[in-house]
């Protein structure tokens, strides 16, 4: 049984003690037109429910915004529906929910991000609150960074494109496959041939036509739940090894 926070009582969550806090912070960012708003959110949650089940971790309600999505990553702001944080804004809403739980008497924390941009400003909340607050500790935690190359071999036949190009492609449509299949609009998928990250400037006022006009980075034909079971189950126990580890 998965231990979240949104639907505990009071009395429910004083209960367990000396338990790991789980915070996701996702974004709220297009990914293409066959995955939902809330892929970078799901996922982490996800992983941190299932992880919940296995150690004693409890997932707090999480952070559903995140900071501004970029060309190169996520497809830019200027498709509908995409809605962001500036940077200062998301450091301080992570440092803050941090510190009212430390004030609670959490102390150990599993910071989960689903969204590439967010990583600095998660980083910095983490070390400013963890400066305060010196007996804490956070261990932070991008899900993608966790996948080992053989398993990227094997999706990816040897040509693995790059993370940055992974938006709404193979791997986030198929662990949307496996977590929320209803979610997935797979007659939606459009048939596209991907390319390859390439390293380019960050411009602002943001250029238009910098990315494909479905807002798939590389592409999402071939995806498909046993992958994302595949890739589910790999991520969720190296992470319970690290918290075993850690914590």
């Amino acid at each position: 049984m998965t231990r979240e926070m949104i639907k505990m009582t009071w009395q429910e969550f004083a209960g367990i003690k000396d338990c790991i806090t789980a915070l996701c912070v996702g974004s709220v960012e297009q990914h293409g037109p066959h995955l939902p708003l809330s892929v970078d959110l799901i996922i982490p949650y996800k992983i941190c429910c299932a992880l919940s089940e296995e150690h004693n971790l409890i997932v707090a309600p999480p952070v559903c915004y995140g900071y501004r999505s970029q060309p190169a990553t996520g497809g830019g702001q200027g498709f509908p529906g995409t809605t962001a944080l500036d940077g200062i804004t998301l450091i301080h809403t992570v440092e803050n929910i941090l510190s009212d739980l430390y004030r609670q008497g959490r102390k150990k924390f599993l910071l989960m991000s689903g969204h590439f941009e967010n990583t600095a400003y998660m980083s910095e909340a983490s070390y400013l609150f963890t400066k305060k607050h010196q007996d804490a500790k956070v261990v932070m935690i991008n899900w993608w960074e966790l996948v080992k190359n053989e398993t990227l071999d094997n999706l990816f036949k040897g040509e693995f494109p790059g993370w940055e190009v992974e938006h709404a492609s193979l791997t986030e449509t198929s662990l949307m496959m496996h977590f929320c299949p209803e979610l997935v609009h797979e007659d939606r998928i459009p048939k596209q041939k991907g390319k390859k990250h390439c390293p380019r400037p960050v411009i602002y006022p943001e250029p238009r036509g910098l990315v494909p006009e479905s807002g798939i980075l590389y592409s999402a034909e071939g995806a498909s739940a046993d992958i994302g079971r595949a890739m589910a189950e790999e991520i969720i126990e190296t992470i319970g090894d690290i918290i075993v580890k850690e914590f």
